[in-house]
């Protein structure tokens, strides 16, 4: 088979493994399935998991032709609605428990950008007007709530108060920083959705805002994104991630576009291929993987994750479409090879955290942050892509 039918059976097989596993009888969806692929009726339910859900089971609904997608996606969205949504205050919860209650209640920007992606194209795929409504209302939530007035960009995090919170880490992994790379990547990759599926002038006020944000920012002038930033814009960045330069390539070029605004295009597009360009040359290794990060100091991580592995496939075939350059393709094909052979691609089961040669400990292969977003939403760019 091509790499386009590859990827139309790959996606088709991802969208019934988590259509028969994640499904909690008592409401919504599961908060963890374990490296087994077995529940953890226990698990807390992130707005991470739920959200990504909804984009996912939503964007299959159209693409796939399978009539549990769009049902899902509503029991997505109503679970959302009545047990993430804090009525009395507006926004979203960070976490619930097991049962349904409100365990942790930041309001994480990130989180509010993902739901304005998901409900989005929710919207698309069932032309719900409710749903576009609430993503309209959650994007001047954010534009109202998270907006710096004085220097700009959006803040990382806020209590449900809409006080700042003593930690604004979106995890463990992160600087207590308050503004961020990953989330303003992610209010990009949200507002060009939502312009895309239903425009008017204050989306494209707002998309055109967060591309300019982004592209002043956090593309450096050596092919790689500045991560961390205190709130006057000081530099706090002190490692490399190679996935998020790689999946930005594209969803800058696409937020780009659905602007349509030539002079924005003409700033976007060498940022654009050097993104690419140095995530192919630094991060690729000789067995046809993307590395996790590089900390500044040079130590390589060189495991990659399987999100890098799907952004690439996305990253590198939008570089070949923009350039014609066989060698973008064949790097997109080198990824497909290595990501075929390691993490569990077309088997009966959700892709693997890392890839089998890693020989690390088995991870979830559903919650917090595994979920079917990037190699679902990849199997989809590609088989559209690869016309």
């Amino acid at each position: 088979m091509s790499l386009r039918e590859e990827a139309r059976a790959e996606g088709l097989r991802l969208l019934d493994w988590w259509a028969r596993h994640l499904v909690d009888d008592r409401g919504g969806f599961y908060g963890e399935v374990d490296g087994d692929d077995r529940p953890v009726p226990a698990a807390s339910k992130s707005i991470i998991l739920n959200t990504r859900l909804l984009w996912f089971f939503s964007a299959m609904a159209g693409w796939s032709g399978d009539v549990r997608a769009a049902g899902l996606a509503q029991r997505a969205a109503d679970y959302i609605h009545a047990h993430f949504y804090d009525s009395e205050q507006g926004g979203l919860y960070w976490l619930l428990t097991a049962d349904g209650r409100p365990e942790d209640t930041r309001k994480q920007a990130y989180a509010q950008a993902f739901a304005v992606y998901a409900f989005a194209e929710y919207h698309h795929a069932t032309g719900d007007a409710a749903a576009l409504a609430f993503a309209c209302d959650l994007q001047a939530l954010i534009e109202a709530r998270y907006w710096d007035v004085a220097h700009g960009g959006y803040i990382e995090a806020l209590d449900r108060n809409w006080t700042p919170p003593a930690d604004q880490r979106l995890s463990d992994k992160d600087l207590d920083a308050p503004k961020t790379m990953n989330t303003h990547l992610h209010v990009l990759e949200a507002y060009g959705r939502l312009h895309m599926v239903a425009p008017t002038d204050e989306t494209e006020a707002a998309l055109r805002r967060i591309l300019t944000v982004f592209l002043d920012r956090f593309a450096g002038p050596d092919g790689h994104l500045r991560l961390f930033f205190d709130m006057a814009w000081r530099d706090l960045t002190r490692s490399v991630s190679y996935g998020h330069d790689i999946e930005a390539s594209w969803l800058i070029w696409e937020a780009a576009e659905a602007l349509g605004d030539k002079a924005l295009l003409a700033r976007a597009r060498p940022v654009v291929l050097a993104l690419a360009e140095t995530a192919r040359r630094e991060g690729m290794n000789a067995a046809g993987a993307l590395a996790y990060e590089k900390g500044f100091d040079g130590h390589l991580d060189p495991d990659g994750e399987w999100w890098e592995q799907a952004e690439a496939l996305v990253g590198f075939v939008n570089a070949w479409q923009m350039t014609g350059e066989d060698g973008w393709r064949a790097a997109a094909e080198t990824i497909w090879d290595y990501t075929r052979a390691q993490y569990g691609v077309g088997s009966k089961t959700e892709w693997t955290w890392y890839a089998t040669s890693a020989r690390r400990a088995k991870i979830y292969k559903a919650g917090q942050w595994k979920c079917p977003y990037h190699n679902g939403r990849a199997m989809i760019e590609l088989h559209r892509r690869l016309r």
